[in-house]
Order: C-alpha cells, then sequence, then structure tokens
C-alpha cells in the first residue's frame, strides 16, 4: 500500500511511452512529453492532486494483490 504512488508514477510514464510508439499521421500535433521522470511525474500528481493524488487507485492495487498474497501465505508458510 506504501508503495502505491511509486506504482501508480510508473504506470503513467509507461502510458505516456506506449502513447509514442503508437504511428501518429499528423505529427506537428505531438506534444512534448507531460512526465520526464519518476520524481517530475509524482510531484505534478502531487501538485493537481495532494495526497489523495498520490494514492489514486491504491484499493485496486490492494484488490489485485490480495488473492495472490493469500494463496503464498497458505500455501508456503508454515505457522
Amino acid at each position: 500500500w506504501l508503495t502505491s504512488p511509486l506504482d501508480m508514477a510508473k504506470l503513467l510514464l509507461q502510458v505516456q511511452r506506449g502513447q509514442d510508439a503508437v504511428p501518429c499521421y499528423k505529427v506537428a500535433s505531438r506534444t512534448q512529453p507531460q512526465y520526464k521522470g519518476m520524481a517530475h511525474c509524482l510531484s505534478l500528481v502531487y501538485q493537481h492532486g495532494g495526497i489523495r493524488g498520490l494514492f489514486r487507485g491504491a484499493g485496486a492495487r490492494v484488490l489485485h494483490f490480495t488473492p495472490a498474497t493469500t494463496i503464498t501465505m497458505c500455501c508456503y508458510e508454515k505457522c
């Protein structure tokens, strides 16, 4: 849960990079990348959304990892 801002920034950077790979017929309409790196991405998200912006989507990430963590702990951990 504490690493959710880093996961969100990683996702934003990946989506931005993926959009650059898509062929575009209107090259003149392309803009510069919005995010220049991890720290720049986190600072922009914080400026626009505050702490809530940094943790946006954290609930979905927790729900995504809960089943795998539960299965791992039940199968491999010995109490």
